[in-house]
């Protein structure tokens, strides 16, 4: 089969991510995978493992032993965002071909592009639904390791789920492919993962190859209060009014903004702010929190991010305990107040790590308490009660109720999805043979080939490559969530750390209904730059 071929089939699959529609295109893969004449004859170097994941998604790989065991890695992600964009147009979300007739003949004028436009009568373009992201780049891995025969370097093959939402299929297949790579004494040379790059062929020859991601690391921070009447506002302490603090010092506060190799990304957002109170009375708010997202590059660890957002958390309590100071002082002129009823409130900034060291000196049996309280925590994320960032506060707050803290307070976690931040260009040896042999790859096809350091986003290859697996398991000890929950296998990452680059088709659109995949580069470009890469990473070396 080409690799048009596989991608049609591919698209005819839904696959939302984060739902069972994903196990039937896993099941898809396994199936052409496994059909193929050599892993007929060969199934052992074949399977489809679903390990623990909660809607039974299948990792797939394959392994094609070549005439050493230096490999290359190729995967790519077959979960695609949903279909409901596509309004009336959903049933064709995933036939290219009657989407294309679909659209042509709706009216379009004015309402999109006339690019858009001009590329549905251009048959070198397929629309639908994961065309591009990344079914495309699946495809072409799957092609060239499908045909791959007499080759120096062998080809691991792994198709992982989950990627447009938390990463669940490739932080799940880390340890497989660790295990994998004992089994068969594999030396990883390459990882290549087939994500698409937004790019116009039409107006312009040169193509990317990313040599890594931004990071993501997302703040959940926890106010607790004092409690008291709203008609007696200085007899306690509004947890809302230190989360809105919180927020003032950090929102798009340019301190954080972090670049490397001259590439930097936007300052910290918040992505969630409210109060916990359960119902509506007149009592102050006790609870509050604020979820931040804070994007980072490799340039600073996550945990000097860590000690930027507790000093921006102290600056913020500064600011509560000098407002409110002032704020009595002035009523007690007024006759508000009397002095005997000031409050001496200095909230104290801890990180989570710190909270549950006091909890676990109050408790006796702490670890059998969390262990229940964990499982209970679990079966509602599994039975769809509560998102992972509503499960992480529930989490924090039950700690910070146990620990029985009478004073207002500060609590800093990390919540889930975590994404680290890597660059190939930081490992060891470097990446300049690799960016050499991407231009003459790039040249043959009559493009001009360019190694960015970094893809603006986030995505698997996050979990590709780590320098530091002791720092970022010391982060994870302020993960809002237990291990049994959400877990990064750092520590195998780290023993399989590798060159890894997202290298895809040309692509627009992702994302959107009028998502699209330039044909040309699934038919010829990109699979003759993938194996152009896996023949000379190898010969070279020997």
């Amino acid at each position: 089969m080409n690799a048009l071929d596989i991608l049609y089939e591919l698209v005819a699959v839904r696959s939302d991510t984060g739902s069972s529609y994903e196990v039937a295109l896993g099941n898809k893969i396994y199936e052409i995978i496994s059909q193929d004449e050599f892993f007929k004859e060969n199934p052992q170097y074949c399977g489809k493992e679903v390990l623990d994941d909660f809607l039974g998604r299948p990792l797939i790989w394959a392994f094609k032993p070549g005439k050493t065991n230096q490999t290359v890695f190729l995967s790519g992600h077959y979960d695609a965002v949903e279909i409901e964009s596509y309004g009336t147009l959903k049933e064709f979300a995933t036939k290219p071909d009657e989407l294309r007739e679909q659209m042509k003949a709706m009216d379009l004028s004015g309402k999109v592009s006339e690019e858009i436009i001009t590329d549905l009568n251009n048959e070198d373009w397929m629309f639908g639904r994961g065309c591009a992201d990344m079914k495309g780049g699946l495809a072409v891995a799957m092609e060239i390791l499908l045909s791959a025969k007499d080759l120096n370097a062998s080809i691991l093959f792994v198709a992982v789920h989950d990627e447009e939402n938390i990463s669940a299929g490739m932080r799940q297949a880390m340890p497989l492919v660790k295990q994998l790579q004992e089994q068969y004494q594999m030396d990883f040379k390459l990882c290549l993962i087939g994500e698409p790059q937004i790019n116009d062929p039409e107006k312009s020859k040169q193509v990317a190859m990313y040599a890594g991601g931004a990071g993501k690391v997302l703040p959940m921070i926890l106010a607790k209060g004092f409690l008291s009447h709203s008609a007696q506002a200085l007899e306690g302490l509004n947890a809302s009014y230190m989360i809105s603090e919180v927020v003032r010092e950090i929102e798009l506060n340019t301190d954080f903004i972090s670049s490397d190799y001259g590439i930097s990304v936007h300052p910290p957002t918040v992505l969630m702010q409210k109060d916990l109170k359960p119902a509506y009375d007149v009592s102050l708010v006790e609870y509050a929190m604020a979820g931040i997202n804070v994007l980072f590059m490799e340039s600073i660890s996550p945990l000097e991010l860590m000690d930027k957002v507790e000093a921006s958390c102290a600056v913020a309590m500064e600011h509560v305990a000098e407002k409110y100071k002032k704020a009595f002082e002035q009523s007690e002129k007024m006759g508000v107040v009397k002095k005997e009823q000031l409050k001496n409130f200095h909230p104290k900034v801890m990180r989570l790590e710190h909270l549950i060291a006091l909890v676990k000196e109050k408790e006796a049996n702490f670890d059998q308490i969390q262990a229940e309280k964990n499982e209970i925590l679990n079966k509602k994320i599994l039975d769809g009660e509560l998102t992972l960032m509503h499960a992480s506060v529930e989490y924090m707050q039950d700690l910070a109720k146990r620990s029985e803290i009478k004073e207002p307070f500060l609590v800093i976690g990390i919540a889930p999805p975590y994404y680290p931040a890597v660059t190939s260009c930081r490992l060891k040896g470097g990446i300049s043979r690799l960016e050499a042999l991407y231009a003459e790859a790039a040249k043959e096809q009559g493009l001009e080939g360019k190694v960015c350091p970094y893809f603006a986003g986030m995505g698997d290859i996050s979990y590709m490559m780590c320098r530091d697996s002791v720092g970022q398991r010391t982060l994870m000890s302020n993960l809002t969530l237990p291990s049994n929950v959400y877990d990064i296998p750092f520590e195998e990452i780290e023993s399989l750390s590798m060159p890894s680059f997202w290298m895809g088709p040309r692509s627009k659109d992702i994302h959107q209904w009028t998502e699209r995949v330039y044909k040309p580069d699934i038919q010829v470009t990109l699979p003759a730059m993938m194996r152009y890469l896996i023949q000379h990473i190898v010969c070279k070396e020997n």
